[in-house]
């Protein structure tokens, strides 16, 4: 049987999440934006991937560091 993930999301565009709206290493995403983010273990919230640059090797680091 599939497993559905299911990120917390928006679909309104330069819609970010707030530092209340993640816990540490969770992703949300901005369908409307094409953007990913992570909230950090410092309490930030971090672009990791969108649409016009696409994830670097860079973007790939920080999830890793931020998700632990």
């Amino acid at each position: 049987m599939t497993t559905v993930i299911k990120l917390k999301r928006s679909e309104t565009a330069s819609s970010v999440p707030g530092t209340s709206d993640l816990q540490v290493g969770e992703l949300a995403i901005n369908t409307s934006d094409k953007k990913i983010y992570v909230k950090d273990s410092g309490n930030n919230i971090v672009e990791v991937a969108n649409q016009s640059t696409g994830a670097t090797v860079d973007d790939a680091t920080a999830l890793a560091i931020a998700l632990g």
